[in-house]
């Protein structure tokens, strides 16, 4: 087994126990349950924000120790660039451990208060696992992008974009983009001190560390919501939208469906677990010569549009999709 199936196992047996071990139980009301997640989101986020704080605090202490200290009277700016560099990405390092530890036990609640079944929770097919993709959540990756149902999200990225994609997998450099990007983007607030040859700018960056741990920490939240939610809600989706049941849809309206949750899939450029979820349902259409009736392009329209809020991040293509939806159902439909 390789190592990162190794780390993905152990991750999620950490999810599993801390559902166990979790004092959350099932709230059946559903208004009740949605503000307790919403409270847990805040406290998620709040603690994102504390981290931050005390990873900066600790920067700046460093900082300014070393404008004190004696023995870096004779330093160079570079020697103290790469001091508050090496400090500030131990602090980062150790602050995204917390964060990422801190939002999979968030999520095992989120997951108690919900009544997820434990059967559900102990599938590890890719289809099906909860656990796998609510851990691709909290590290920032994204849904799936490999080809599931016949679908290739990457089919419409171009040749350009594919052999940036080969570029940056050769190097590795894709896997670890979430990493290097969070220490990247708040080390540059932690290094600027120095070359403005005043230890206590340092100071200044405090708010980026809070803010930038926030609005993560919130997105990242929010996908992972999506997600559990996700597994009561899109079942429930195709049972209100095709209440004569997916087995008497007819041929045109199926295929509709699948091309219509295709083409949100190619925009994305991944597949969100929630659309795992329908196509697995649903199944892949059989072909049809059969042309769709207007009442139907506008059920199909309706549930796609539906599909959207349930799919995680919206890519400015997808966005341009939602309008034309939007369009083609009418305002007066759309505020239904």
């Amino acid at each position: 087994m390789l190592l990162k199936d190794q780390l993905q196992r152990w991750a999620i047996g950490r999810f599993l126990t801390e559902i166990q071990d979790s004092d959350e139980v099932h709230i059946s009301d559903r208004r009740l349950a949605d503000k307790r997640l919403d409270l847990l989101h805040r406290l998620s986020v709040f603690r994102a924000g504390l981290f931050g704080l005390i990873s900066g605090m600790f920067v700046v202490s460093i900082a300014l120790w070393l404008h004190e200290w004696e023995g870096a009277d004779g330093w160079n700016n570079y020697t103290f660039f790469g001091a508050v560099a090496f400090a500030g990405f131990l602090s980062t390092s150790l602050e995204l451990v917390f964060i990422y530890g801190d939002s999979l036990k968030t999520a095992a609640r989120m997951a108690k208060v919900l009544g997820i079944p434990e059967e559900e929770l102990q599938k590890f097919e890719l289809e099906e696992s909860i656990p796998h993709w609510l851990i691709h959540a909290a590290l920032g990756a994204p849904g799936f992008q490999g080809t599931m149902f016949g679908i290739d999200p990457l089919a419409r990225i171009g040749k350009l974009g594919m052999m940036i994609r080969k570029i940056l997998k050769k190097f590795r450099v894709a896997v670890s983009a979430t990493l290097f990007k969070s220490i990247v983007r708040r080390m540059w607030v932690q290094l600027i001190g120095r070359t403005a040859l005043r230890a206590f700018v340092e100071l200044v960056s405090l708010p980026f560390f809070v803010v930038i741990n926030a609005v993560g920490m919130n997105s990242m939240m929010r996908d992972m919501r999506s997600r559990l939610v996700g597994h009561e809600l899109t079942p429930a989706l195709l049972e209100h939208t095709f209440p004569e049941g997916l087995e008497n849809v007819s041929p045109a309206l199926h295929r509709a469906i699948y091309d219509g949750v295709q083409e949100q899939i190619t925009s994305a450029r991944f597949i969100h677990p929630n659309q795992i979820r329908v196509l697995h349902l649903i199944g892949e259409p059989q072909p049809n010569n059969q042309v769709i009736s207007a009442d139907e392009q506008r059920r199909a329209s309706r549930f796609l549009l539906a599909m959207f809020a349930l799919s995680g991040r919206l890519s400015y293509r997808c966005r341009r999709i939602i309008r034309r939806l939007e369009t083609n159902l009418g305002r007066e439909e759309v505020s239904l």
